[in-house]
């Protein structure tokens, strides 16, 4: 099994919780009632599972964690070393 861990930024997570407060907050919500950074951080993970897909590459499991920073670590699994290092560029 070959790991790869892909980290994204606080910034790109809050740069998303603000495009979906926007769209909450156009749909009538009270987005200061909402919690959205977990949100924001699941939306780019399954947006970055999505790019290795997008390859033609499936990973055997993608699990995100949330970091202490408020960014977001998705845990790839590829079962060929190959599939590793394409995603690792198409993550880049």
């Amino acid at each position: 099994m070959w790991k790869l861990d892909h980290v994204i930024s606080l910034s790109e997570v809050d740069i998303e919780e603000q495009r979906l407060a926007a769209v909450l907050a156009s749909a009538g919500y009270d987005v200061g009632k909402l919690s959205l950074n977990p949100l924001a951080q699941q939306v780019l993970a399954e947006r970055a599972k999505a790019t290795v897909m997008a390859l033609g590459i499936e990973p055997s499991s993608w699990p995100h964690f949330p970091l202490g920073n408020g960014g977001v670590e998705v845990r790839f699994q590829f079962s060929r070393e190959e599939d590793q290092m394409i995603a690792k560029i198409a993550l880049a």
